[in-house]
């Protein structure tokens, strides 16, 4: 049986508290967000478990990555039936302490199980768009020429 309209509007807030747990520097909201093996699967690795899933977003967090960031979720496509589902949806992630700026967009590709606690993640794959490392690159390339150093 199909999604009822209520399904896919808790499925689309899982998403969405998740990315503000974020914003807010939530860890342990964050970490809920998924069931207990679940996992995070982004540029920077694969996390399996909540213990594993929370050493990563913590030590993003306390290395600055996440200071001053907004999260913008957009484009949401749910799909699935019964306990299942599929999600796929695009984030921007802006600057917003500073004049504001994009610093990355990407799309994120989730597998979500309906729990006794309600819908949780059982996977959360994050594709970061190719121009967030461009960007970089070039930065980079920029910074050594003002030094003298040889490309």
């Amino acid at each position: 049986m199909p999604f009822s309209v209520e399904d896919k509007l808790a499925i689309v807030e899982l998403s969405n508290a998740q990315m503000r747990s974020l914003d807010n520097h939530d860890v342990d909201a964050w970490v809920e967000a998924w069931v207990p093996d679940g996992k995070f699967i982004a540029t920077y690795g694969t996390f399996a478990g909540h213990a594993a899933i929370r050493e990563f977003i913590e030590g993003h967090i306390k290395a600055g990555k996440e200071d001053g960031a907004r999260h913008l979720m957009t484009n949401y496509v749910v799909d699935g039936d019964g306990d299942t589902g599929t999600i796929t949806c695009a984030v921007t992630k802006l600057q917003v302490d500073e004049p504001p700026f994009i610093i990355a967009s990407g799309i994120y590709h989730d597998v979500v199980v309906r729990t006794e606690g309600g819908w949780r993640f059982e996977s959360r794959r994050l594709d970061i768009d190719r121009g967030v490392f461009a960007r970089a690159e070039l930065q980079m390339a920029a910074a050594n020429a003002g030094n003298g150093a040889v490309k």
